[in-house]
């Protein structure tokens, strides 16, 4: 049996073995993960929030909250549904259903009890790496 990846594993070959800061090439040991939105700003533990970094830019950065992180943070998370990293347990919908809503997702709505990504049609409710319920907008159908 093929032991499971380790999320440090995943976001080092995922943001191709680079830091997203500086783009230097990191040896694995070199490389430390950093909440692209700073917990102590309200960012998350999930994969859509975490890069992989120096130890320089790690320490540079600090708490300041990068000019982009939703754009990031948007682009992240639809690489985490495609990659299957992020898990809905939803069995009303299935994984194709759930792949189309996630790519039409434009904007990050809330960062709260849950992170909270929006398309015109629906809001998609996540946390811990997994989508947690659907809310179509304009009608009062939520799906958990």
């Amino acid at each position: 049996m093929k032991p499971k990846k380790s999320l440090k594993s995943y976001i080092y070959e995922r943001d191709e073995r680079k830091c997203r800061f500086c783009s230097k090439h990191l040896k694995y040991h070199q490389a430390s993960l950093d909440h692209y939105l700073p917990k102590s700003q309200g960012g998350t533990n999930d994969v859509f929030n975490l890069i992989l970094s120096c130890k320089n830019c790690n320490n540079t950065k600090k708490s300041s909250v990068p000019d982009d992180y939703e754009e990031l943070m948007i682009n992240l998370f639809k690489i985490g549904v495609r990659d299957r990293v992020i898990k809905a347990s939803l069995p009303r919908f299935s994984a194709k259903e759930i792949d189309h809503m996630v790519e039409s997702i434009d904007r990050l709505e809330a960062i709260d009890k849950y992170v909270v990504f929006q398309s015109k049609t629906h809001r998609l409710y996540i946390k811990n790496n997994s989508i947690k319920k659907i809310v179509y907008i304009g009608s009062n159908n939520s799906f958990e």
